[in-house]
């Protein structure tokens, strides 16, 4: 989604001038000093931020605090933005493995929430999973060595590893573990699709389908699993959005036009740039049948996963259960750069197909399903039980609304 910038091309030689006028002063300076080891890699994100990052930004403030900071981690550190960061050619590497969706780890979504490197989902079946590790458990160590001030990628990295290899994470759970060491065992992990067919007695077959991330793959697994459901002619669809941390902007776009037959040229997210103009992605074609819908969401549910939550709402194409989401509005672009690494910046805000920026508020669910209290639960087992619970009450009652949908449907037309 790189764009050209028409920024006047006097100020643009200008600018380049003066930075690296200023970059071969400080080049000598740094080598007087012992500092700025990343200096040649200052010269290609400095432009970058300032031309790309979707807040206006000074040069010379860029340039003096990076002066001030002497590395490029720690002046990307002074923005605000906790999605811009630099990623190192392994780290870089690693995201693209990604991103195609399959790889050897222990099933593990990360985040950063309040400083602390979090849980954000784990696979079923996955060696966290069967280990008992929880969204919204801290890694404060992987390999005994501390997380703070590492990069998620760079935490991925070290989690990631060749199927049958150990690594050890260090988790804090509150109220359960204070501090614990867990070994898991590393194993190939695809964190496809899953879907399933399920007979019930009232409405007849309900297609399930649980989505744990937008990579490349996502959209073309949906276009098959639609098909079957199509062929086994199921009566309506749950699609489960918990815990799906977003991905790929175009596979969003994707399962959004599949669940969205005659949806098609309208918009579905746009993109509000800072120095271009906002930019509108709209429905693809769709060859499948309409499905009474009805989609899951919680407070882990961001991104790609809020811009496919947001567009089946805006269209009333589907009923939203669950909690509000987790309010990711904000774009990245990974910008590839001289020497294998790359830099992972913020772009743009996006906005649903609505019109309305989610960032920091979320995506409201139709129906809500809160936490319930436990009564007689101990600290050991309150939130493990509450999040069980809480699951359970959210699909119990997404199965009960789509039952409803469907009978509205059956009912034939006064």
């Amino acid at each position: 989604m790189t764009k050209k910038l028409a920024l006047p091309r006097r100020q643009t030689i200008g600018l380049c001038l003066l930075f690296f006028l200023l970059a071969a002063f400080w080049f000598g300076f740094a080598i007087t000093q012992d500092k700025y080891g990343d200096l040649s890699l200052a010269c290609q994100v400095i432009p970058l931020l300032k031309f790309k990052f979707y807040q206006p930004l000074s040069l010379s403030r860029l340039i003096r605090t990076y002066l001030q900071t002497g590395s490029v981690p720690a002046l990307l550190a002074t923005l605000g933005d906790p999605y811009t960061r630099y990623l190192t050619a392994a780290e870089y590497n690693q995201l693209l493995e990604e991103n195609k969706g399959v790889y050897g780890g222990v099933g593990l979504y990360l985040e950063y929430t309040d400083g602390h490197l979090i849980i954000f989902k784990t696979i079923n079946n996955s060696p966290a999973a069967r280990a008992g590790l929880q969204p919204g458990d801290r890694i404060t160590a992987i390999n005994h060595q501390p997380t703070t001030g590492l990069s998620k990628e760079a935490a991925a990295g070290a989690i990631l590893g060749p199927p049958g290899t150990t690594v050890v994470l260090t988790i804090e759970r509150d109220g359960v573990w204070p501090s614990q060491d867990v070994t898991l065992t590393r194993a190939l992990i695809d964190p496809s699709l899953e879907w399933a067919i399920r007979s019930d007695p009232e409405v007849g077959k309900i297609g399930w389908i649980t989505l744990t991330q937008f990579t490349e793959e996502t959209g073309e697994e949906l276009g098959r699993t639609l098909q079957i459901f199509a062929q086994e002619q199921v009566a309506g669809i749950v699609l489960d959005l918990r815990y799906n941390p977003g991905g790929l902007l175009r596979s969003a776009l994707e399962v959004a036009s599949g669940l969205l037959p005659g949806a098609e040229g309208l918009p579905l997210v746009a993109l509000e740039y800072r120095n271009q103009a906002t930019a509108y992605f709209y429905a693809y074609p769709s060859p499948h049948p309409s499905f009474p819908l009805v989609v899951l969401i919680n407070q882990w549910s961001a991104s790609a996963a809020e811009i496919v939550a947001g567009a089946i709402q805006h269209l009333k194409a589907g009923v939203l259960v669950g909690n509000t989401t987790f309010g990711k509005g904000l774009v990245q672009e990974v910008l590839p750069l001289r020497g294998g690494g790359a830099l992972y910046l913020t772009v743009a805000r996006y906005l649903t197909a609505s019109g309305a920026s989610i960032h920091q508020t979320g995506v409201e669910p139709d129906i809500y399903v809160t936490l319930p209290s436990v009564p007689g639960a101990t600290a050991e087992t309150t939130d493990l039980t509450l999040l069980q619970t809480v699951d359970r009450l959210q699909a119990e009652t997404a199965l009960r609304v789509l039952k409803q949908l469907i009978g509205a449907r059956r009912q034939p037309a006064a």
